[in-house]
């Protein structure tokens, strides 16, 4: 009869596995790394995986699953152009947030290494984004937010574009940015850039 799986056990390993990942890199991490940090056996830790890189996948599919989660949110076209504005920035900054704080893995997945054959599950991500970012400017046209004339697919990888660069800039930063005067100056570039009237679109200050 198979021992029943530990589910602390499995969470435990993923843990030190993220752990010696970001210390040693995808290559030179050793399952006895894993769970001399883990404080499990060998058995245990294949009892939960097939490989190292099963670990690592399990865990680049848990990041990229919470990261879906805050990307893919329904916004309410119809409300009042402030209530947009604000709503858009808040979803951002707790994208920030997350990424900030999972940061160690967001730069595994971002910089290749070892870690590079894993790197169609970030662009099948991204590109759901970029998808649901073309979604959305497409609503704000057809509400009369944003201009007829923009090309939603050049527009929706610009935006893309945009969003990456400053992402990898943030989980390469040695302390922590305001991120919420980050997304203020990116959302007043993008807004003014896209609107039917710009003036209109302008951020009104902090307070």
């Amino acid at each position: 009869m198979a021992r029943p799986s530990d589910v602390h056990a499995k969470i435990d390993l993923l843990r030190a596995a993220e752990q010696a990942f970001v210390e040693h890199g995808l290559e030179k991490a050793r399952v006895e790394d894993i769970t001399a940090k883990a404080g499990r056996s060998k058995g245990s830790f294949y009892l939960h995986f097939q490989s190292k890189e099963d670990a690592f996948r399990q865990i680049v599919e848990g990041f990229l699953a919470r990261l879906a989660a805050m990307v893919e949110y329904p916004v309410d076209l119809d409300a009042d152009f402030e209530t947009i504005i604000t709503s858009w920035h808040e979803k951002d900054l707790e994208l920030f947030e997350f990424f900030w704080q999972n940061r160690a893995v967001a730069q595994l997945l971002l910089h290749g290494g070892s870690s590079a054959q894993f790197r169609y599950m970030v662009d099948e991500f991204a590109e759901r984004a970029r998808t649901n970012c073309r979604m959305l400017v497409e609503l704000g046209q057809a509400r009369g937010y944003y201009r007829q004339d923009l090309d939603l697919d050049v527009t929706s990888l610009a935006i893309a574009g945009a969003y990456d660069r400053v992402v990898r800039e943030l989980v390469a930063q040695p302390k922590k940015p305001d991120l919420s005067r980050w997304l203020e100056t990116v959302q007043d570039l993008l807004l003014r850039g896209l609107a039917a009237n710009p003036e209109r679109a302008r951020r009104r200050p902090r307070s």
